[in-house]
């Protein structure tokens, strides 16, 4: 269209100097001693045209001839550049479409600009890691450590050391992380779980109050990892008077009625001694929310006397008559008082109701403590039978 455009406009200026040079009757007169020449008005005026045009057409040619070289050069750069392009695409395609040894190969050798260069450089190392190259995945993080890819490089370390349980190299690769970016919240759900695999559960609360305020994880995933937390610290607080009790007096309410810290928190004071303290513990979880761990449990604390712990057992027993767990438990702590009429009927309607390898082995011992062997073997052969089935 532009070039019909223009085609139009110098085919209206060709008549028009036609039409001018017919009714122009002026003329234009060189001299250069002793030549002369005259020519129209018009003619001169077109020679004038030509030899500007010409002139611009010939500096055009010489400095297209100049910059020839260049040309060419450039022409070269845009080739390489769009293959270097095609590659790196289909680099990405390859490592997508998990085709893992393509996609190291082509990502890892790939040359470009050092950002992409970098990305290509962290995604042909987990190419080399889906293979368990551990060489190439080790010089290629290295590349890209190199080329500005420090974070995703250290990211990726964490990760493939926590999958190999290394938590202490995995450690030392997020605190690295962490210098360029202390509140990544990927980085931080990378040390939750390094310093869960390591024991250290004081870090445990902190770090899950930091993805907390930052809304990283989910609550019901939170839940249970706040609950392993309080647990794991109160075990590591059972050679501690003060520390376990002061511990446990910041422990929330919700929590210290939860099974799992509640266990935790009453096998802690049975360690130290703390046996009353142990049952309240157990009392207060049991009366918020039945579980039959905690009843189990219940039975074997000990302590000065059970008559605290029977009377509290059998008050559950009128709202749980059919409870198997609860009744074991009364049994044990009747056993303790020597009340053994009473031990027996609980265990027998505990082993009526559900019958369990721990009930037959107490019946055994009980029928052994009242001189019956024959029962007692019958029991420890049923106790047997329910182990190798379970």
């Amino acid at each position: 269209m532009r070039w019909l455009v223009s085609l139009l406009i110098v085919a209206v200026l060709a008549i028009a100097l036609a039409m001018a040079g017919r009714y122009d009757p002026g003329y234009v007169v060189l001299v250069y001693p002793p030549w002369r020449m005259e020519i129209s008005f018009i003619s001169f005026m077109l020679l004038l045209v030509g030899l500007v045009v010409g002139g611009i057409v010939l500096l055009r040619l010489a400095l297209l001839t100049l910059n020839l070289p260049s040309i060419v050069r450039a022409q070269r750069e845009r080739r390489a550049a769009r293959k270097r392009d095609e590659n790196f695409v289909g680099g990405l395609l390859a490592y997508t479409e998990y085709r893992y040894q393509d996609a190291e190969q082509s990502l890892g050798q790939w040359q470009g600009d050092d950002s992409r260069l970098a990305v290509a450089r962290v995604l042909a190392a987990r190419a080399a890691q889906e293979m368990r190259a551990t060489p190439q995945r080790e010089r290629h993080l290295k590349e890209a450590t190199e080329h500005g890819a420090e974070l995703a490089a250290q990211l990726f370390e964490a990760e493939t050391r926590l999958d190999a349980k290394e938590a202490s190299a995995a450690l030392v690769a997020i605190s690295r992380a962490k210098e360029i970016a202390p509140q990544h919240t990927t980085l931080l759900r990378l040390e939750l779980k390094a310093r869960q695999m390591t024991g250290q559960w004081d870090e445990v609360d902190r770090l899950l109050d930091a993805l907390m305020r930052a809304n990283a994880l989910e609550p019901g995933i939170a839940l249970q990892y706040r609950r392993m937390a309080y647990a794991e610290n109160l075990k590591r607080r059972a050679d501690d008077d003060r520390g376990l009790l002061e511990y446990w007096k910041k422990v929330p309410t919700n929590y210290k009625v939860d099974p799992w810290v509640a266990r935790a928190a009453a096998r802690a004071f049975i360690q130290r001694g703390g046996h009353d303290t142990a049952l309240d513990v157990l009392e207060a979880a049991l009366n918020h929310e039945w579980h039959e761990n905690l009843v189990l449990l219940y039975g074997e604390v000990g302590g000065s006397g059970p008559t605290r712990q029977i009377e509290q057992a059998e008050k559950w027993l009128r709202a749980r008559p059919r409870d198997a767990h609860l009744l074991l438990a009364l049994a044990q702590l009747c056993s303790v008082q020597q009340l053994w009429g009473k031990a027996q009927s609980y265990l027998e309607a505990s082993l009526a109701i559900a019958p369990s390898a721990e009930g037959h082995i107490r019946m055994a011992e009980l029928k052994t403590q009242n001189n019956q062997p024959g029962e007692a073997s019958l029991h420890y052969q049923k106790a047997l039978a329910l182990c190798r089935a379970g």
